[in-house]
């Protein structure tokens, strides 16, 4: 049986990075993805842990030498997967947490392994209030907000599963989720 990739993403603020580590705890044949970013660090996040946090000026020369197998700019901060983390791990279950607009175009990027794509979603008046306890303004969460929409009219059809994280309620959504990637491999 191929190893797989399940593909996490979803709506900005949608619990997304809690659900993973869940199921990482939960599914201990799962790897993570590690993606790496130009965005600031976090108070409570780690390098090499959260993400490979990078400076502006070296993701892009890591573009320009076609180290990323994908890379998007995202609320004025570049993303990416670095090659590298596919293929230090050929024949690992592998858990990826994306970009929405990314996660809708991975079978073209991935061809080899048994591609699972999950989409994420929580009512908008909980995306709101986490990010605005992210401090980000009024502008900020308002272009997020409608590039969740546009994402979700022009991608949803490449997502195999979408599933509710409902505040309060995680364990029901990794459970969800464990139940999907049980049946997937059967």
């Amino acid at each position: 049986m191929p190893p797989l990739l399940l593909v996490l993403t979803g709506k900005t603020a949608a619990g997304k990075d809690t659900v993973m580590f869940q199921l990482l705890a939960k599914l201990p044949s799962l790897r993570r993805i590690i993606t790496t970013t130009s965005r600031p660090m976090r108070e409570n996040e780690e390098n090499r842990v959260d993400y490979n946090f990078i400076s502006e000026s070296n993701f892009r020369q890591k573009i320009e030498k076609g180290e990323f197998i994908e890379y998007v700019e995202y609320g004025k901060n570049l993303y990416g997967t670095e090659k590298s983390q596919l293929t230090n791990n050929p024949n690992s279950n592998l858990i990826w947490r994306i970009d929405p607009s990314r996660a809708g175009q991975i079978r073209q990027l991935i061809k080899d392994s048994k591609v699972l794509v999950i989409y994420l979603t929580t009512p908008d008046e909980v995306v709101l209030e986490r990010l605005k306890k992210r401090g980000l303004s009024e502008e900020e969460i308002k272009a997020r907000m409608q590039d969740d929409k546009r994402f979700w009219e022009e991608f949803k059809n490449n997502y195999d599963f979408v599933v509710e994280n409902i505040p309060g309620q995680l364990d029901q959504t990794v459970d969800k989720i464990v139940s999907i990637i049980e049946k997937s491999r059967s």
